[in-house]
């Protein structure tokens, strides 16, 4: 008897031949051109609101999406501990005062914006194209009694409208894209005062190391670019900024990563209860995959500090 029809079969289950496997759910797959307005709102709804539940599950109750500041390796330093410390750090070097304004352009779930408000006195404004971001924010305000301090919009930083006397922009760029940057870079300006700062902190990637991947691309952040770092600090010269300080914090972002991933396999039972185990085993291998390249310094993060001149109605060079 032929083994033919047996080969066939089994070639088809296989999916060897026959038609293509359906899409997993969780892949991103955005249409239009890469980072206009339209495309980047469907691109940050698929990573970032995939529920406040999950990010809080992932992030502790700091809700910061972002490299920790790990001052030391005592018993106390704990996650938490280590994304306050960042954000008190980034309120020092942008000098904040009782009475000052700032603008948080990426703003997340807002922990930037509160604990400026909270603890610096600043009246801040921040913006974010989440909607599941920008309702968690509002409800902050609300439940702290920071109305008369923190104000969230839902808009595009193309649309920025004000003066400020400090914005930051904690890893944000990334998602704008290489043709949009320079845009992005001159958006922040314009908002700035004479004298004003910017901190911008940001991930960046080796001059030999690739983007994020196939993997990320699909699956985590689509249309991410990373840059190396000396193509960022052109871009914001470029704009009218001056560069002040340059501080890496790679090893912090190991740690940070690490306590992530932590927190997803203590809580591993109920995180596949609640959320599914196929988002767990995406993100489970999304942070091991990060954690190895920031070790191996394929990919890197900084904060930039960089000043507007007194003459600020110069315009950018070049």
């Amino acid at each position: 008897m032929s083994c033919w029809p047996r080969l066939l079969s089994l070639v088809v289950r296989l999916g060897a031949i026959g038609p293509f496997p359906r899409r997993p759910a969780e892949e991103s797959r955005p249409r239009g051109q890469r980072n206009t307005v339209a495309r980047a709102r469907t691109t940050i709804a698929h990573h970032y609101d995939l529920g406040n539940d999950f990010y809080r599950a992932l992030l502790g109750p700091t809700m910061a999406y972002s490299c920790g500041y790990w001052r030391d390796d005592g018993p106390g330093t704990t996650l938490d501990s280590a994304q306050l410390a960042k954000l008190d750090l980034v309120c020092r070097k942008l000098a904040l005062r009782q009475g000052d304004t700032l603008l948080d352009v990426g703003c997340g779930w807002g922990s930037l914006l509160l604990y400026a408000a909270e603890h610096y006195g600043v009246r801040a404004t921040g913006v974010t194209l989440s909607a599941q971001q920008y309702e968690y924010v509002r409800s902050q305000v609300v439940d702290r009694r920071l109305e008369h301090l923190v104000e969230v919009r839902l808009e595009h930083y193309r649309d920025i409208k004000g003066s400020f006397a400090a914005v930051a922009s904690i890893e944000m760029g990334e998602h704008v894209g290489n043709d949009n940057y320079a845009s992005y870079c001159e958006a922040m300006r314009s908002v700035l005062r004479p004298g004003g700062r910017l901190l911008l902190q940001q991930m960046s990637r080796s001059r030999s190391a690739p983007g994020g991947g196939p993997f990320i691309e699909s699956y985590i952040a689509r249309d991410m670019v990373m840059r190396p770092l000396h193509r960022t600090l052109e871009y914001l010269e470029a704009a009218g900024f001056e560069v002040r300080t340059v501080d890496c914090l790679r090893e912090d972002y190991i740690r940070t990563i690490d306590a992530w991933a932590g927190r997803l396999e203590t809580d591993r039972d109920e995180i596949h209860y609640r959320f599914g185990s196929r988002r767990a085993r995406i993100w489970r291998l999304y942070l091991a995959g990060a954690s190895l390249a920031f070790e191996a310094n394929r990919m890197s993060v900084h904060q930039v500090v960089a000043k507007v001149g007194d003459r600020h109605a110069e315009g950018p060079s070049g």
